[in-house]
């Protein structure tokens, strides 16, 4: 199966006052349409760099990330903030909620520019939050709403241009187990529309949603594994 995904010796370097730090060091593998991939690793590990790189949020400082076979580091800024708008949506741990506006204006916010109709935008946003188990809560401000609830408007928003790849930053460190598999079942039945995630998390719990591990340690990737239906690790050729 050709990559949809391609990580190219890609490193990733920050520093000041002569002083250099290495969040990435020559990290290369692929991803394939359609796999759900959890990211782990230890604090320091590389893993929220590799989601912002994948993201386009950042360009490495040397390798490529190639997407559905564009270069992102090719890209403008306009160009890259297209290229996020058409095929990825972000959920984050803090959610990133705009506090004044209800949860349906949030999850409208990434249709702005599209030329809808107000009353479109709306029916997106009302239907992305039915099936997030928010309905009747629409109008409701985020302090209104619970953690678990916020987080579930954060993946709507995330969702309402229907991307092809969801991104996840510790989507359940600030929830409780109960709220944090809520979550991950929205996840899971995302992938199950042949949709590709992935998921940074340090929760070794929720590894068996995904179908694939790759393990970070200061900045290399030190396992990469596929897992099978029940959830165990198996080797991952070449």
């Amino acid at each position: 199966m050709d990559p949809f995904i391609e990580l190219d010796n890609v490193s990733m370097l920050y520093g000041s006052n002569g002083t250099i730090a290495a969040a990435l060091r020559g990290v290369s593998f692929s991803i394939a349409a359609g796999e759900y991939v959890a990211i782990t690793g230890e604090s320091g590990a590389g893993k929220s760099t590799l989601l912002t790189l994948l993201g386009g949020l950042q360009v490495p400082t040397s390798g490529r990330v190639v997407m559905g076979g564009i270069d992102l580091s090719g890209l403008s800024a306009d160009g890259l903030a297209d290229f996020r708008k058409q095929t990825i949506g972000f959920v984050f741990q803090a959610y990133h909620l705009l506090p004044y506006l209800t949860a349906r204006e949030n999850v409208i916010v990434p249709l702005s520019p599209e030329r809808m109709s107000s009353r479109e935008k709306a029916d997106r946003a009302d239907g992305l939050l039915e099936t997030v188990g928010l309905s009747g809560k629409e109008n409701r401000l985020p302090s209104e709403l619970s953690g678990g609830e916020c987080q579930r408007v954060a993946i709507a928003r995330a969702l309402v241009h229907d991307p092809a790849v969801l991104l996840a930053d510790e989507p359940t460190g600030n929830l409780d187990t109960t709220t944090g598999e809520q979550i991950l079942d929205l996840f899971s039945e995302w992938h199950g529309r042949g949709k590709t995630v992935l998921m940074v998390t340090h929760n070794r719990a929720n590894l068996s949603r995904a179908t694939r591990t790759v393990r970070l340690r200061d900045g290399l990737v030190e396992e990469d594994r596929r897992m099978s239906p029940s959830g165990r690790a198996m080797g991952l050729p070449g």
